[in-house]
């Protein structure tokens, strides 16, 4: 018994001090392991340079369609350079379409050149590929009706619309397809050009108004030719309640209900806060103050460069401008003064009280959601418009002035970069 025991014993002993190979073994299985990792490693790494890669394109893609559709919002100004502008004579033709890129490329898209209502022109550069294609927007309860922009109701806010009557800016659907390095991208921009401020007068009061002296002229006939007459003076107030009150013999002529031409109970009444809202998103100078006064040479502010109108201006002969800029405070319901020669064409926008002296020259409607002060003291010259807000405590205007109705310096914001309503990535094409 005890020899078998030991026997088993040894062949146990011989068995387990016998290690040739393991070493061998486990190198092995190491070397598998590193295989299997490094494989992993290709793989994720060839992966990831593949994502990158793609990810790179897509945005390449992203930026050429972006460049295309941001290249038809611009020659879709109306002062673009001659040449490169894209022009609409059909504006109430929901068929209207215009394509940007090769002929081959908007063939694709869809454009027929034996169609009178497509137009196509080449792009303005070669480096980037895209192909844009610009329609009317239409309205999606009746598609053969054009959408447009303005005041249809009078009240001052913008709304959309299909009464081609009214003249107003058409809305345009630009829809660019970039391509880059294989992946293609499309984003789709609804535009439309600055739609004119509703005037109702040379001087709209959302409540009362002081005008005085001799040398204050306020005149509603349209010194620039082409556009209706207006009152010199119109507020949505009752003439009962005595809102206008004149003082030392102001001159105001115009197309009024009295003599001198001043129109009461104006209806609808201006929604000026609104007006301000709509045209403040397309601001090139906005400033964000708290009671300040300002001269020709503040910056950020009137330094800023906001244009000049030709001097020397009269009635007859009122101020013109070659640009156009929006002018935007918010003075936090305070006021802003603007004082010694400041100037500016375009459309100044004043959230809270405006007081002007010294000089202020402007071309181009000028509209305060607060009261408003003007006074004399330099060649101090407003051609366009005035429009004042309904919590107006008063208006005062009065020393060597001049507010002349224009209807040029009025439309004359269509000519400014078109504001960009919505935009979107179009994620199906």
């Amino acid at each position: 018994m005890n020899s078998e025991r030991g026997f088993k014993l040894q062949v146990m002993r011989l068995h387990c001090s016998n290690e040739n190979g393991t070493v061998l073994t486990v190198a092995l299985i190491l070397l598998a392991i590193l295989a299997l990792v490094g494989a992993t490693a290709v793989v994720i790494t060839t992966t990831d340079l593949k994502i990158g890669s793609n990810y790179k394109a897509a945005e390449k893609a992203l930026y050429a369609a972006e460049a295309g559709a941001h290249e038809a919002r611009e020659r879709l100004r109306l002062n673009c350079d001659s040449g490169y502008i894209i022009t609409d004579a059909h504006t109430d033709k929901y068929q209207w379409t215009t394509y940007i890129g090769t002929d081959p490329k908007s063939q694709k898209k869809g454009y027929d050149s034996t169609n009178s209502m497509h137009n196509r022109v080449a792009s303005l550069q070669t480096d980037i590929d895209y192909t844009v294609v610009i329609t009317h927007q239409l309205d999606p309860s009746d598609p053969t009706k054009v959408l447009y922009l303005g005041d249809a109701d009078g009240n001052g806010d913008f709304e959309r619309h299909t009464d081609d009557t009214r003249k107003d800016p058409n809305i345009y659907l630009i829809t660019s397809y970039g391509t880059a390095e294989g992946s293609t991208k499309t984003v789709q921009l609804e535009v439309t050009r600055v739609p004119p401020v509703t005037a109702k007068a040379a001087l709209y009061s959302g409540t009362s108004a002081r005008i005085q002296g001799a040398s204050t002229d306020i005149i509603g006939e349209d010194q620039c030719g082409g556009g209706i007459d207006l009152p010199g003076v119109a507020t949505p107030v009752d003439e009962a309640s005595s809102p206008v009150i004149l003082i030392g013999g102001p001159t105001i002529t115009g197309e009024g209900e009295t003599d001198p031409s001043i129109s009461y109970s104006e209806s609808p009444a201006l929604h000026v806060q609104a007006m301000v809202d709509s045209l403040k998103k397309s601001a090139d100078f906005s400033y964000t103050v708290n009671s300040v006064t300002q001269t020709d040479s503040t910056t950020p502010g009137p330094g800023d460069g906001w244009g000049t109108p030709t001097p020397g201006a009269t009635l007859e002969d009122p101020s013109s401008c070659s640009e156009f800029n929006i002018v935007h405070y918010d003075t936090g319901g305070t006021y802003v003064k603007l004082s010694g020669g400041v100037s500016g064409c375009g459309i100044l926008l004043v959230e809270g009280d405006l007081e002007t002296h010294g000089g202020f020259s402007w071309y181009g409607p000028v509209i305060v959601t607060g009261s408003f002060t003007f006074t004399g003291g330099g060649d101090t010259n407003i051609t366009g418009a005035v429009i004042t807000g309904e919590d107006t405590d008063g208006d005062i205007i009065g020393g060597n002035t001049n507010i002349v109705y224009c209807s040029t310096a009025i439309s004359a914001s269509q000519k400014h970069a078109l504001p960009i309503l919505s935009w979107k990535e179009v994620l199906d094409e």
